[in-house]
């Protein structure tokens, strides 16, 4: 049975045909339109699938974060070149033998072989591969720390499926650090059922390193096969890194290299962000001239306030967020200012705060609105941080 067989590990069908009725209303298939909503939604429906093998790892034993970062990682980027190819194939049907643009209708279907292809067949041995790859790669890592206190043992299936090539390699036992597992640690081709085991050493008597590269090399022969010679574990890779899916023009890897940043950026973001949602429930009172005033912190006012400390501020880190309120409870009145002009944000008013020890200002708004008694609610919050205000 197809380990694809749940629904919800289906390749979605309403993600298809929006990324072809987007691609039909461009007429054309650039590798910068990767970043664009449609190809993403495509992306990340094939990511989604094949993390799953992954998550169900994690949910069984502990991963490291830096090997679960760069396997996710390597999934992104594989699904990413994967889109590349089904989009570059379905573009060349855009139009009929004369040149003409096809209607969607006839598009849509024109383009179901690269549907079924890519989404359906490809995908299936894709995750079958992902399951045995990320199993291997953990293992791997848990091996590495033995290092060679521990023998590896290559095993096949054991049944009459095992291809013959597979099954040259039973049986083969060597130490982790012996360079057959450089490029035969399973799996070693799609639909790949081989494993690789941790045996005590003496238990099993050792294998000759030559030979069994020789019968590794025999099984890998063909050009096609030669891309699974590698170690999902040593590499953090999932997917082979010589797939075809790779070769693509350098723009596809910079497209998505932008996209992985933006995205890592948005997720570090909204980490911040609910540190800092502490602060809205926090009041500093300060004195000033003539009196005292109240401040406190708005969800959007922290948005600002992140992005002064990515953007434009320097003295503030990211951590310190967190701790805005003491460092403007410590901080010094230096003056206020009114506007001259109405804004939209009903901010009327900003009085300035000097950090205690560093060249820092803290710039809390006063905002005006009016209740719909017809009367005037006054509240102040922290709205930015420079290193400098005008004189």
């Amino acid at each position: 049975m197809s380990q694809l067989s749940s629904k919800s590990l289906e390749y979605s069908s309403k993600t298809w045909k929006t990324l072809t009725q987007w691609l039909h209303s461009k007429k054309d298939y650039k590798p910068e339109y990767l970043a664009e909503p449609e190809p993403r939604a495509a992306i990340d429906e094939i990511c989604r699938i094949l993390s799953t093998p992954l998550k169900n790892l994690s949910v069984k034993q502990e991963i490291p974060a830096e090997l679960t970062a760069a396997l996710e990682n390597n999934i992104f980027f594989f699904s990413g070149f994967k889109t590349h190819h089904e989009l570059v194939e379905a573009s060349k049907l855009l139009k009929d033998e004369n040149g003409n643009f096809k209607p969607f209708k006839q598009f849509l279907k024109d383009v179901e072989k690269i549907d079924d292809t890519y989404n359906r067949n490809y995908l299936n041995a894709e995750y079958n591969f992902a399951t045995a790859s990320s199993q291997m790669a953990v293992k791997w890592k848990e091996w590495e720390a033995d290092g060679d206190d521990y023998d590896l043992q290559y095993r096949t299936a054991g049944d009459d499926r095992v291809r013959e090539e597979h099954a040259a390699l039973n049986g083969i036992t060597l130490p982790q650090s012996d360079p057959f597992w450089k490029s035969y640690l399973p799996p070693n081709g799609w639909n790949c059922r081989c494993t690789t085991v941790q045996v005590r050493k003496g238990k099993y008597p050792q294998s000759d390193s030559e030979k069994a590269i020789a019968r590794g090399n025999a099984m890998t022969d063909p050009l096609k096969k030669q891309i699974f010679r590698f170690n999902p574990g040593a590499q953090e890779k999932i997917f082979p890194p010589k797939h075809p899916y790779y070769k693509a023009p350098e723009i596809v890897k910079q497209v998505l290299e932008k996209i992985v940043e933006k995205t890592a950026a948005t997720i570090e973001r909204e980490k911040y962000l609910k540190e800092m949602e502490i602060l809205l429930d926090k009041k500093v009172v300060k004195r000033i001239d003539g009196g005292s005033i109240s401040i406190g912190f708005t969800k959007k006012g922290n948005k600002h306030l992140y992005s002064d400390t990515i953007m434009r501020v320097e003295g503030v880190s990211k951590n310190d967020l967190k701790k805005l309120n003491t460092s403007l409870r410590k901080s010094v009145f230096v003056k206020s200012a009114e506007l001259s002009k109405k804004r939209k944000d009903d901010i009327t008013k900003f009085y300035y705060f000097k950090d205690k020890n560093k060249e820092l200002y803290y710039n809390v708004a006063e905002r005006v609105k009016m209740d719909n008694d017809g009367r005037y609610d006054i509240s102040r919050f922290l709205y930015s941080i420079t290193n400098s205000i005008k004189k």
